[in-house]
């Protein structure tokens, strides 16, 4: 029995000494602020605004005289799926921010994004975002043609 007790003893010693990865209530709800601040929901309607182009010209490869109510429906399922879909994003991202972040992190990120220069951020990451993937693009057109030519 004595064995068995310090068997137990020993087992709890282990336990607690492993690191606990539960968020701390606090800091959850910072992270959601956080995530709040940064708009983490409509990042959702800018990735249907990516991605509906993307299939559209995948489908029309499929279906080259695809009419436009086609195209028009298919972006319309797209963009509706995304936002219904949107709280899982947000969901998976929540601990996302726990593992990279610590909670004073959280905490002046939030003070930061609470600023006059994080608000405009905020609005001007989206827009960034898309004349990128345009400049993105450009340059994959540039560089595709000589990569193919270095292929053969």
């Amino acid at each position: 029995m004595p064995k068995l007790w310090g068997c137990f003893v020993i087992a709890c010693l282990f336990l607690l000494a492993l690191p606990s990865h539960a968020v701390t209530q606090d800091k959850e709800r910072e992270i959601q602020l956080l995530m709040e601040l940064l708009d983490v929901s409509a990042m959702s309607g800018a990735m249907a605004d990516i991605m509906v182009p993307a299939i559209i010209a995948q489908e029309k490869k499929r279906i080259p005289n695809m009419s436009a109510d086609a195209e028009h429906a298919i972006s319309i399922v797209i963009r509706n799926v995304t936002l219904k879909l949107a709280p899982e994003i947000f969901n998976a991202a929540l601990p996302l921010y726990d593992k990279y972040y610590t909670h004073s992190e959280i905490t002046e990120l939030i003070e930061f994004f609470e600023s006059p220069t994080g608000r405009k951020y905020t609005a001007a990451v989206q827009p960034m975002a898309q004349d990128i993937m345009l400049i993105a693009q450009n340059w994959g057109r540039k560089v595709g043609p000589i990569v193919a030519q270095k292929k053969n």
